[in-house]
């Protein structure tokens, strides 16, 4: 079972804060609120795809998304 969002949020959050400016840290950035505002991973895809967002920031947020519900998956069921 993956984390909670709050503790994907938190992962988004040091990712942003690991990247300096650009597409990475902006993606993340949005990766953190929307995970930081669901409760699920798919509710935080949706609220994603509702965002007003380019397509390139947005697509790059749900590949992180994606990305640490994988780890977390992998962390916990190794």
């Amino acid at each position: 079972m993956p984390l909670p969002n709050r503790d994907l949020a938190a992962a988004a959050v040091d990712t942003a804060n690991a990247n300096g400016r650009g597409l990475q840290r902006r993606a993340a950035g949005c990766a953190a609120v929307v995970l930081g505002s669901t409760t699920t991973v798919a509710g935080a895809k949706k609220a994603l795809a509702q965002a007003h967002l380019g397509d390139e920031i947005r697509a790059a947020a749900e590949q992180l998304i994606d990305q640490l519900a994988e780890n977390t998956e992998k962390e916990t069921h190794p």
